[in-house]
């Protein structure tokens, strides 16, 4: 079980660096061309999918501990 939680650690690492260099590109293609406002109500997308990633990553280590917590010594 902990095999896989740690493969899917490392997915939850690599789908946040692809949201935050996504998040970069767009910042740097489109901030010229839109006010302020405008981007920061497009660019709402990027921030939610970084905050859901590191809250699965949070839960997934949550459990991680129940499962190291419960086994016998």
């Amino acid at each position: 079980m902990d095999k896989w939680l740690n493969r899917l650690s490392i997915f939850l690492l690599v789908v946040l660096g692809l949201l935050f260099v996504g998040a970069k590109i767009h910042f740097f293609t489109r901030y010229g061309l839109l006010g302020p406002g405008a981007y920061l109500e497009e660019h709402w997308p990027f921030w939610a999918g970084m905050v859901i990633v590191v809250a699965v990553a949070n839960f997934l280590d949550w459990i991680r501990k129940r499962i190291r917590g419960s086994k016998p010594r």
